[in-house]
């Protein structure tokens, strides 16, 4: 037997680009097709099907034609929502849509649930030898709403058991945690994580293995930058549990990833600097990144007419990243802690940040780290400008 992981498909509006959206949607595609011919079993997805909580006519068209293709083949996909899948304020997702039409078992579906005070009751489905739950995506307070109150029941009697989350975990790194490794499950053989768009393989968990998948075409230009691949994960398994893991590649579009340095360069050394960059090609994505201090403004560089001349030069996407780009205007603070939350302090309170101003700044980092939704931060965010009006009056 054997099946498929993936995660973090984010099918609709990724881009404001025709070119690469198209490219998102190749990609699920790949991996339908791919499933098709291998014969697999089943597909497990742990989560962002969709980009939105809302998606367009075009983009449930688009899924609901994969699926079918996978119905046909007799292949099922069992899924959770991730948090893109959720719209917002709501607590169901479009993916039971899929569900109650028989393209897919949405894994929180209330069939599967009971929710109390004291417990979030869980159950699953087995299937071909394994037994199949998961929590979906939440953007905050999930250890404390689900996983500490969490019980499930698994059918022991099945050859693997696999638990699908959509978090990041604390064995990712501190700073990047929605979810303490720890909070999850045990007695799992096969945890299929979501949500963190970098692939990550062998996970070490109790008797299990917690694997990321990483989405499946780049959503954004950090992930351009730094991730060489994306794909997804072949299991395979038998009466004795799993016998092997496999990463397969995606086909994706070449990239040109560009560093230019503006140190003492006026903004046309710059301008004929980048064009002497740009190459003839047929659809190659395309980042610039440029550092350092300018001798001019930034704004007299023709970033737009860069642009223009990439895309006639056979680009398909073209990003122009100045975050890291200096003026003559521009100071250099100089930082001298090394605690992150003191960085973060001392760096505001030298751009001119007063009292409250440092409290909003941290709320609004801290919050948007956490994941935690608009809402919620608003909130936190009035609490803050109400006690400024009352020391102010």
């Amino acid at each position: 037997m054997k099946f498929i992981h993936i995660g973090d498909t984010h099918i609709g509006a990724v881009y404001k680009n025709e070119n690469r959206n198209a490219d998102v949607k190749d990609a699920f595609n790949q991996v339908v097709d791919a499933a098709i011919k291998e014969k697999i079993d089943f597909i497990v997805h742990s989560g962002d099907l969709f980009n939105e909580g809302n998606p367009s006519l075009e983009a449930l068209l688009f899924v609901t034609d994969q699926l079918n293709k996978l119905r046909l083949a007799g292949i099922k996909l069992f899924i959770v929502p991730g948090s893109h899948d959720v719209g917002m304020g709501e607590e169901d997702s479009v993916v039971e849509l899929f569900d109650r039409n028989g393209l897919l078992i949405n894994l929180n579906s209330k069939r599967y649930i009971s929710n109390d005070d004291d417990s979030f009751k869980l159950s699953g489905e087995t299937y071909k030898g394994a037994f199949i739950c998961g929590v979906q995506g939440k953007r905050s307070n999930v250890e404390n709403d689900i996983f500490k109150r969490l019980s499930i029941s698994i059918d022991n009697s099945a050859w693997i058991k696999i638990f699908i989350f959509h978090h990041t975990i604390s064995a990712l790194g501190e700073q990047f945690k929605d979810l303490d490794t720890d909070s999850l499950p045990k007695g799992f053989d096969y945890y299929a994580a979501g949500h963190w768009h970098g692939h990550k393989d062998g996970i070490k968990y109790e008797k299990g293995i917690i694997q990321y998948p990483g989405s499946t075409e780049y959503c954004d230009e950090k992930e351009i930058v730094d991730n060489p691949n994306r794909g997804y994960y072949i299991i395979e398994y038998d009466s004795d549990g799993i016998t092997s893991i496999a990463y397969n590649i995606l086909k994706t579009r070449e990239k040109d990833i560009v560093g230019i340095s503006a140190d003492n360069k006026t903004a046309k050394e710059l301008y004929t600097e980048m064009l002497s960059k740009l190459k003839t090609n047929s659809g190659k994505i395309l980042v610039i990144r440029i550092s350092g201090k300018l001798v001019e403004n930034r704004g007299s560089i023709n970033l737009p007419e860069i642009k223009k001349a990439a895309l006639e030069k056979g680009y398909s996407y073209v990003s122009i990243n100045t975050s890291k780009l200096m003026d003559r205007n521009d100071e250099v603070l100089e930082v001298t802690e090394t605690d992150i939350g003191k960085i973060e302090t001392e760096f505001l309170t030298k751009k001119g940040y007063n009292n409250i101003g440092l409290k909003l700044a941290k709320l609004l980092i801290s919050e948007t780290q956490n994941n935690d939704s608009p809402e919620s931060i608003l909130k936190k965010a009035e609490e803050l400008f109400e006690e400024y009006d009352t020391k102010r009056d």
